[in-house]
């Protein structure tokens, strides 16, 4: 029997698999906690509870996170060498928004590359830490995490983003390269324009196919599916039931040659479950009126 890693490998590789791996980047606590009561104040086991319950192979981790740190120390996500775990790292525009304010970011990357240069070197170190702790759990790949775009496309000039942000992600993808880990790339919104210079830097797997800001799994595929693989796809908060499962039984009878893991394109939390979501992961709707 194809273990979940190994299924997620495929995938990423576009190999044929014996299953369509399913996904998530962000499982919340707050929905830990409420349908894995059982395991509350042990996160490890209640991610290996959800994965065996939901069909998950592969699973997201906030490397930074005050709850994982501790964990990371101890290697005890390495019980869960059997998934596909990643581990996620916000990237330079986050952290500069962060940092400054959303408006006072976005002027620091127009008119003072200093700052950003910076404040990039300092990720750049701590990103080297992160990279390391996940090898020593059984990590597979680390997700850069950097929401640059809106629905309407990047919040700064393409030529921006190739001249200052788009070096600093070709050596984090090159950091985690060195390590034999997968690369992937986050980002809500349109981020059609840049798909391009980040296969070019070396990401593996672009995530979440943002269908409300335009991205089309189908023309996706078509185009660009040769050469990086994708994650999420499904949005629950938008498409009714009906939808979801004509997007599931596409992606299953497309995918099979692998480039797709499927999952929500919101992450899971107590405000994203919905009929939509059980629809993709029928054990919430087995849980009866814990649907919102």
């Amino acid at each position: 029997m194809q273990q979940p890693a190994e299924a997620v490998i495929n995938a990423l590789c576009r190999r044929k698999a014996v299953f369509l791996p399913r996904g998530e980047l962000f499982i919340e606590k707050d929905f830990l906690d409420h349908f894995f009561p059982e395991s509350d104040g042990e996160y490890v086991r209640q991610l290996e509870t959800a994965a065996g319950r939901m069909g998950l192979s592969a699973m997201g981790v906030d490397l930074a996170s005050e709850q994982v740190q501790p964990l990371l120390s101890s290697a005890q996500f390495a019980v869960l060498d059997r998934y596909f775990m990643m581990g996620y790292i916000n990237g330079p525009v986050s952290r500069l928004a962060h940092d400054h304010g959303f408006l006072k970011a976005l002027l620091i990357l127009r008119n003072e590359p200093r700052v950003f240069s910076g404040m990039a070197s300092g990720l750049l170190r701590q990103a080297k830490k992160r990279i390391e702790e996940a090898l020593r759990n059984g990590f597979r790949a680390i997700v850069l995490a950097d929401d640059i775009a809106s629905n309407q496309g990047l919040l700064f000039s393409a030529t921006c983003f190739r001249d200052t942000v788009w070096p600093v992600y070709k050596e984090v993808a090159g950091m985690i390269k060195e390590k034999g880990l997968f690369a992937f790339f986050h980002s809500d919104g349109d981020t059609r324009k840049i798909i391009d210079l980040l296969i070019a830097a070396g990401y593996d797997c672009i995530h979440p196919v943002d269908a409300q800001a335009g991205l089309d799994l189908r023309e996706l595929r078509k185009d660009i599916g040769a050469r990086v693989a994708f994650m999420g796809h499904i949005d629950a908060m938008a498409w009714d039931e009906e939808r979801i499962r004509t997007e599931i039984d596409f992606a299953e009878n497309s995918f099979r040659d692998g480039g797709l893991i499927l999952g929500s394109s919101g992450g899971i939390s107590m405000t994203t479950v919905n009929e939509g979501l059980s629809a993709l992961y029928p054990f919430l709707k087995a849980r009866g009126g814990n649907c919102q």
